[in-house]
């Protein structure tokens, strides 16, 4: 049997390769199933994993399983997840592949996919495959540069099982694709430049603006980066000359892109129209070189193998093209590294952000596996000499940080290993064989020493685990049930305000129709609404991020939302809203001021007309808010400022021409209200600038009740946002409490306004429509009205299309982000539905490109054949 074994894996090369990385890849994970196995710790990380991650995931399969590709309205208050989620998973070849197979899977296995423990595991079977192909893909490329196959597999492995790849994954999982399409991309470029196919090259280019427009960016430059290198440097073996090499490569880069376009197109423009604060923050010149900055030690982002500076310093082997080529990179990538200009480059010239460091392990990986190859040309000398600076680096580390790592004692192991190696003149290829496995064996452990310190620490066990994904911290039965009891109670054009703490993705979880969303990318559009025109003020600050409101009435209704969940612990609640149900832990609340979501008006308000929050909410409850002159009929009736009318004094602070002194937590200012004031009105919107002065910090104001969390001025993260927004339920003593954590600021009050809430109780609130959305289509069939302009509470799209009694009919955006359609008197039937702008068009551009790719392959190939 046995023999049979081995006679099948010597006459199936491939296979024996498919088996040899697969259990590569496996043991590789090995730390990671048994902190799954043993403590119930999952591979994804406790914030953006299991709050961005694994909710999206599930969202995505459960609308594409039901046929909804495009526009939704429950993706946050609405969107198109095409787009809006490409950045993540909705262009994603591997997840795409994988939510094929999970369908499939579904029929036979019962898989419960609508609970996030499957995709928890389902996040470790994926990363094993994708290490898998890694490994498969490293090796192609450095077998096609001249490596045997020893070297090729020590690459592949390091590169696959490497620190940075685990740290990518279990927070960002698509951020590792591109460990997948670097090897792939320079393989196609050594292809290219040695046997001139230049087929592959335009598929990688393709697939790679395809699977994430994100990454595409750094691929390029990597692409480009490394192709120069090969033009200038040229190799024996290339056979393409270099101005062909330059006219062949933007050609069939142009196809690549072309051929991608039906995608990428979106994606970047989802990207582009986004609106995210520009980072205005300072870019120091060098890192502040603390133990962070140790790229060799206990690094929280990467582990150089300390056998890289040793091979570095191996200055006889430069002679060989390839080995020069990797150490060149790896010595240039070490230096950007303390550079953070460099990590503003990778991320579009914007806030720094450290993604590109799987470079410095690639390059790195593949000069220790060159390393290996021409070990055995190194003298016992020169091995000496080399080894000493890696040791003094790795024992020093320890020395100075004291913070203790199991591997170190791999170090003296290795190279006595690499001595006996160097000495022993029988056994070579067994004893260079056992000197590679003991590289791969340090390669392991140290990622399993970083993912113990690094990633498994005290926070992520404490929240990434099984049990804290199914209790109430996060997706409770409790919870799911209240939720699908409301959700019968809900129709399908009403909303639920819910969220499970901070998960402000709980809707995609849980199965319902919310107002949050937590998502690096949303439509700029509705950035702008929330932000800029309503001035939702998050208490938590975010780029991120939108929710809840703000516990303001008036949006509330404004966009449909019938009730109300929250913990019976939070005090803060809406007003007109009232209690229906409390079990103890959680209430329930109902809307006692709903408005439809679809209503017919005639009163249009001038958009440049209104020029605070409150006056906006107002006459959106009333009519309609335009920016076509010709339809403004109606003006609006201002809500007075009433801060002149109030008593301004300071709690222990110093407060002179706007800067407001604050010596310890808590002080500030107080607005005394007059009683008059306080009898009037139920609810206060304050408005005010705020700025931090120096030094930099975060920073919390408090406004009575409502705590309000700012990031300190240079943060990545920070919205920019400094003219701010409170609702202040009136207060039965008429103080206003502004309180500041200690530090000095630019304090600006720009206004008080009132609301007594009868400007909504006065509205209509009869639904005159009955309203069906099925598959990204909505069908809204109108009872009797009036001409006017028919408002739908969804977010206007570019690329949202009307028919009105199965007649083309104009969408325009009302409100600053609704979607508005003119009707007449009779008209009764509306049909809503969605292609992202220029779908059409760029699918056609791609069919072109993809037939051109294949007519110019041919060509290329046939002249390089004749």
């Amino acid at each position: 049997m046995i023999n049979k074994i081995k006679t099948f894996l010597n006459n199936n090369a491939i296979f024996k390769y498919i088996l040899l990385f697969g259990v590569l890849a496996i043991l590789g994970h090995s730390y990671i199933l048994y902190r799954y196995f043993k403590d119930g710790i999952i591979f994804t990380g406790p914030n953006d994993g299991i709050e961005q991650m694994l909710p999206i995931q599930m969202y995505l399969y459960e609308h594409w399983t039901h046929g909804t590709f495009f526009y939704s309205t429950d993706l946050g208050l609405g969107g198109d997840m095409f787009m809006d989620l490409s950045y993540y998973f909705s262009t994603n070849i591997l997840f795409i592949i994988n939510v094929i197979f999970v369908w499939i899977g579904s029929f036979i296995f019962h898989f419960d996919t609508d609970h996030m423990l499957f995709w928890a595991q389902n996040a470790i079977i994926i990363s094993i495959v994708k290490s898998f192909l890694i490994m498969s893909f490293t090796y192609l490329y450095v077998k096609k540069i001249g490596l045997n196959r020893t070297a090729s597999i020590v690459a592949a492995f390091l590169f696959a099982v490497s620190p940075i790849y685990f740290r990518f994954t279990v927070y960002w999982p698509f951020f590792s694709d591109v460990f997948m399409l670097l090897p792939l991309l320079l393989f196609s470029i050594e292809r290219f430049l040695k046997d001139k196919k230049i087929g592959m090259f335009i598929l990688i280019v393709a697939l790679t603006f395809i699977n994430n427009f994100y990454f595409a960016y750094y691929q390029f430059l990597t692409g480009l980066i490394y192709f120069f290198y090969r033009f200038i440097f040229q190799h024996k073996a290339d056979i393409v000359p270099r101005m062909q090499q330059l006219k062949l490569l933007v050609v069939a880069s142009i196809l690549g892109i072309g051929s991608s376009l039906f995608i990428f197109f979106h994606s970047a423009h989802s990207f582009i129209g986004n609106n995210r604060a520009i980072y205005n923050g300072t870019i120091p010149l060098l890192s502040n070189f603390n133990k962070h900055d140790n790229i060799f030690y206990d690094n929280y982002l990467i582990v150089v193998l300390f056998i890289a500076i040793q091979a570095l310093l191996t200055i006889k082997l430069y002679k060989h093209y390839y080995y020069r080529l990797f150490s060149i990179f790896t010595i240039i990538l070490m230096i950007a590294s303390f550079l953070p200009y460099v990590d503003s480059i990778f991320n579009g010239f914007s806030a720094p952000q450290k993604r590109w460091h799987y470079l410095l392990t690639f390059f790195s990986s593949g000069l220790i596996a060159s390393y290996v190859y021409y070990f055995k040309s190194i003298s016992i000398k020169q091995y000496i000499i080399t080894a000493i600076p890696g040791i003094v680096v790795i024992f020093s580390s320890y020395y100075i940080t004291k913070d203790y790592v199991s591997w170190i004692w791999m170090v003296p192991i290795l190279f006595i290993i690499g001595l006996l190696v160097l000495t022993i003149k029988r056994f070579t290829r067994l004893i260079t064989l056992v000197f590679a496995t003991m590289i791969l064996l340090t390669s392991f452990i140290v990622s399993k020493d970083h993912s113990k310190n690094q990633i498994y620490h005290d926070d992520h066990e404490r929240r990434a685990n099984k049990f804290f994904i199914q209790a109430s911290t996060f997706d409770s039965g409790l919870q799911r049930s209240h939720v699908s009891h409301l959700n019968q109670q809900l129709n399908p054009d009403e909303r639920l305000g819910w969220r499970v703490l901070t998960q402000d993705n709980t809707p995609m979880y849980q199965h319902f129709k919310g107002l949050s969303l937590y998502s690096s990318i949303f439509d700029g559009g509705l950035n702008q609404y929330l932000f800029e025109d309503v001035k939702v003020n998050l208490q938590n600050e975010s780029l991120s991020r939108y929710s809840d409101m703000q516990d303001r009435s008036n949006l509330y209704s404004l966009w449909s939302t019938k009730y109300i969940m929250k913990k019976s612990y939070q005090k803060s609640s809406p007003a007109n809203f009232k209690l229906i149900q409390d079990d103890g832990k959680y209430q329930i609340l109902e809307n006692e001021q709903p408005l439809p979501a679809v209503k017919v008006t005639d009163q249009y308000y001038d958009a440049h007309d209104i020029d605070n929050p409150l006056d906006l909410e107002h006459a959106m409850i009333k009519g309609v808010v335009t920016t076509d002159k010709d339809k403004v009929n109606t003006e609006i009736n201002k809500a007075p400022n009433l801060l002149n009318q109030t008593t301004i004094t300071t709690r222990d602070a110093d407060y002179k021409d706007d800067m407001l002194t604050v010596p310890r937590n808590g002080d500030g200012l107080t607005i005394q209200l007059p009683k008059k004031l306080t009898n009037q009105y139920q609810d206060l919107y304050l408005m005010l600038h705020l700025e931090r002065e120096l030094p930099q910090s975060n920073f919390t104001i408090q406004v009575n009740d409502y705590p309000n969390n700012r990031l300190f001025q240079d943060s990545k993260y920070r919205m920019n946002q400094d003219d701010l927004l409170y609702r202040v339920p009136v207060p039965k003593d008429g103080k206003i409490f502004i309180s500041l954590t200690n530090g000095k600021y630019k304090l600006e009050l720009q206004g008080l306004y009132g609301e007594n809430y009868q400007t909504l109780k006065q509205a209509h609130k009869e639904k005159r429509y009955t309203y069906h959305e099925t598959n990204g289509k909505i069908n809204i069939s109108l009872k009797e009205h009036k001409k006017g302009t028919a408002v739908i509470n969804i977010p206007y799209r570019e690329g949202l299309k009307a028919k009105v009694d199965g007649k083309d009919k104009a969408i325009h955006k009302v409100n600053h982000i609704m979607t508005g359609i003119d009707v007449d008197q009779q008209d009764k039937d509306i049909e809503i539905t969605y292609q992202p702008p220029y779908f059409k068009t760029m699918i056609l551009v791609s069919i072109v490109s993809i037939i051109l790719s294949i007519v110019f392959t041919r060509k290329v190939n046939s002249k390089q054949q004749t």
